[in-house]
Parts: C-alpha cells; sequence; structure tokens
C-alpha cells in the first residue's frame, strides 16, 4: 500500500452528540486533500487502556488487539460489532506502519488514520469524535499543530433529536439493533441537557486554553441559515480553498429524515423542536444548561417551568444514570474517570 509522505497538520472534528459533527465531516471531506476517519473513540477508550505503554513491550496478543480495535472500526462503525476480518488491511500492514512512526500506542492511532488518508490519496489526516471534545487537551499534547473544531448545536434541538434518534425505525440490523438500546437506555431529559452543557463547557474552556488559531467553535445553525457563509469561514480557518462542491453533502444520521446522499445542507431539523417539544421540557431544558445557552449565542424562551416539575425531572435522574452507564459500559474503560471529567466540565472545574 503506497503512502504518503508529505502529510500536514491533522483536523479533529468534536462537540456533543447530535450536533451536527457527521456532517462537518463531510464538508471538509468535499475537500480531496482531507480525509477524516469516523468515530474512533480511541483518547477515551483504546488509548486509557494501553496509555504509556510501547508497541514493542506488547505481547502479540496486546498487539493484535490494538490492530483488530481499528480494523473493527474499518469494517463498521463503532460500537456496531464490525468484523475485523472485514477490515479493507490486515494486522501487519497496521502495525508495520505504526513501527515506522513510533513506538507509541498513538503510532498504531495515528497509522490507521493516515492508512484511510493515504487510500484517499489526501495530505490531511484526523477523525470525528464527538466526545473527544473532553480530550482536547490530550489531543493537543499529542498533536501540538492540529486544529479541533467543536461544533455546538442548540440544546433544545440536541435534546429532542437524541430523544427521537431512530425512533419507529425497524429496519436495521442486529448491531444497530444494540445502538438503539443503547441509545433509548441513555435517554433523560435532564442528563442530555447536562451532557451538551458539559460538552459545551469543555469547547469553551479548549479555546480559551489553547487559542482560537488551535480550536474552533462553529454553531450547526450558521451552517444550515447561511451555509455559503459559514462553511467559507470553516474551510479559511482549515487552510482549504472554498468552492460550491464542499455543500454537496449527503444528509444522514438524522433522528426523523432518511439518507439522501444528494441532499445538501438542510434546514429542516434546525427548528424542528419547536414542533415536538412541550413548554415543559423546553423550560427544563434551559434551567439545567443556564447561561451556558446564551454564552455560545442561543436566546432563551420565554416558557415556565414550575419548581416542582424540575425536581421531578431531578428526581429521576440517579436511575437513568446508572441505566446509562450500564448501556455504555462497553465504551469507556473507567466509569468513575469518565463520569468525572463530564462532572468537570459541566462545573467548570
Amino acid at each position: 500500500m503506497g503512502l504518503n509522505a508529505d502529510w500536514k497538520p491533522p483536523v479533529f472534528i468534536v462537540g456533543a452528540s447530535r450536533s451536527g459533527t457527521a456532517m462537518l465531516r463531510s464538508i471538509v471531506m468535499r475537500d480531496e486533500s482531507v480525509s477524516l476517519v469516523g468515530e474512533t473513540h480511541y483518547f477515551d477508550d483504546l488509548r486509557t487502556r494501553f496509555k504509556d505503554r510501547t508497541i514493542s513491550s506488547m505481547s502479540e496478543e496486546e498487539r493484535n488487539i490494538c490492530a483488530d480495535y481499528f480494523r473493527a472500526i474499518a469494517s463498521r462503525p463503532y460500537g456496531k460489532q464490525g468484523n475485523p476480518d472485514d477490515s479493507w488491511f490486515t494486522r501487519d500492514e497496521l502495525l508495520t506502519y505504526a513501527a515506522e512512526l513510533g513506538d507509541s500506542v498513538d503510532c498504531i492511532f495515528e497509522a490507521f488514520c493516515k492508512l484511510r488518508a493515504s487510500r484517499d490519496d489526501a495530505q490531511i489526516w484526523g477523525e470525528k469524535t464527538p466526545r473527544h471534545v473532553f480530550r482536547i487537551d490530550d489531543i493537543l499534547a499529542l498533536y501540538p499543530a492540529a486544529q479541533v473544531v467543536c461544533m455546538v448545536r442548540d440544546p433544545r434541538a440536541v435534546v429532542a433529536s437524541y430523544r427521537d434518534w431512530h425512533s419507529g425505525d425497524e429496519t436495521v440490523d442486529a448491531g444497530q439493533k444494540l445502538d438503539q438500546q443503547r441509545a433509548r437506555k441513555s435517554y433523560h431529559i435532564v442528563l442530555a441537557s447536562l451532557m451538551w452543557r458539559a460538552a459545551t463547557n469543555a469547547a469553551l474552556q479548549a479555546r480559551q486554553k489553547h487559542g482560537p488559531d488551535r480550536v474552533k467553535i462553529v454553531l450547526y445553525e450558521d451552517i444550515v441559515n447561511e451555509p455559503e457563509e459559514a462553511v467559507r469561514d470553516v474551510a479559511e480557518w482549515l487552510g482549504l480553498k472554498f468552492s460550491s462542491n464542499l455543500l454537496a453533502v449527503p444528509l444522514h444520521n438524522s433522528s426523523v429524515m432518511k439518507v439522501d446522499h444528494g441532499a445538501g445542507i438542510s434546514s429542516t431539523p434546525k427548528n424542528r423542536w419547536r414542533q415536538v417539544l412541550s413548554d415543559r421540557e423546553i423550560g427544563v431544558i434551559q434551567h439545567v444548561v443556564g447561561k451556558c445557552l446564551t454564552d455560545v449565542g442561543f436566546d432563551s424562551e420565554d416558557v415556565k417551568v414550575s419548581r416542582l416539575n424540575v425536581a421531578m425531572s431531578y428526581a429521576t435522574l440517579p436511575y437513568s444514570v446508572i441505566q446509562a452507564a450500564q448501556a455504555n459500559k462497553d465504551r469507556y474503560s473507567s466509569l468513575p474517570k469518565y463520569a468525572l471529567r463530564r462532572l468537570r466540565a459541566v462545573l467548570k472545574v
């Protein structure tokens, strides 16, 4: 397999779930110089298991575990029971290239990304994992020249999208059904709102710490309202040449609309939350996210929600947290560390 030699700094796309990270990945990959792998969850999953290990110190079994982690993702998206043997590259190809890059376990991750970029004949490599918004410090410590784009969407739209994700869709296989079950068990209006608040605080803190040259916050609503202007801004920040071709992206991963490979950027989902959320739900969401709503430029709706309604929403949260933790237990190596990192982002600690 031929590999590129003239690599440019990597690009990472992060943000709260259901905030348009997949859409932005599709947009930037319309530029032929960019190839970003889909969700790897590497910094929250495999890296925590093998942190500070060297490839040469691993057993053959451990090296195979690392290689097959990425080979499974190459066959099917993360969490959807991918088969490593269905991958388009072998263990030896991945591990041999990783060894050329260095002896760190991080080199296996980088090798995976660069193998994909080489296959696409691209010079800019990287990946898109929403929850890596909590790992921006780790990403920029490892790749100081990297650029991180944080997608942010109106929390009321995010909660509505997450609540209705996969609803009524039975045309799925076993892996997708497991993902549906995970999503349903993970949903709680307060939990979803807290996760949005945590992700948005993490993005704001990262931009303040690392500067706007390394971390850029992009609003989903800006892209759907003024696609040419917003996409041009992102492209220029990434050092890409803007063309109308960047706007010709498929509609995918919508909670209510079917895949349309020729849809372009759709504004249909933008205000759907106004029709599907009750005033009580809107009020609870706004109460939970607090001033973070206006910190990123969204207006608060003038709705009334009683203290009793808010209290009742919080009362059922502990059970939902336990259920969500069980549903997502395979997606993190340490639940206490996972929860603490998000709690600190919520509280801005």
